[in-house]
């Protein structure tokens, strides 16, 4: 059995390499296609895909950022975004963590994947030295919600917003 009491699967999590950046802009579209129909926002615009893979290689570039995916044999089914931001310098909390995505492909979901790139996530930044990871997750995407209300994330602010 896993840390967690979860059987262990088969594969591995690893940081991004730059051949693997056309497929992880596949999760990541793969994931924004599932988020469309929760709110109109989400709609990605067609022919995104060498914009996409260009800000996945500006981000691999970045030292405050990790891209993580899932590797099992030759496959990549899971990907895991996360960075490192300043807080404002009038806290004493100065830097903070965001995982700004993570996903696992359609098919592969409820096998442990997303679970292993948090867990790889959340070591990558203990090891930046911040202590507290931020996630933003659309109110009515109830699968994200379940996600991470039961791996401990709690509630911290609304993000409201108007269309004009």
């Amino acid at each position: 059995m896993g840390s967690q009491g979860r059987a262990e699967i088969p594969g591995r999590v690893r940081e991004a390499r730059v051949k693997d950046l056309d497929r992880v802009a596949a999760l990541w579209s793969a994931i924004t296609e599932h988020h469309a129909p929760l709110d109109p926002l989400w709609t990605m615009r067609a022919a995104v895909g060498d914009e996409l893979r260009a800000l996945l290689a500006d981000l691999q570039r970045e030292p405050t950022v990790a891209i993580f995916v899932y590797e099992d044999r030759d496959d990549l089914p899971g990907m895991c975004i996360v960075r490192i931001d300043r807080s404002p310098p009038i806290l004493e909390e100065t830097r903070r963590a965001e995982i700004t995505d993570i996903g696992v492909r359609e098919d592969r979901r409820r096998q442990g994947i997303a679970s292993v790139l948090l867990g790889e996530a959340l070591h990558w930044v203990d090891g930046q030295r911040v202590s507290r990871v931020e996630v933003q997750v659309a109110r009515a995407n109830a699968e994200g919600q379940a996600f991470w209300r039961a791996r401990g994330f709690d509630p911290l602010m609304d993000v409201l917003h108007k269309r004009l």
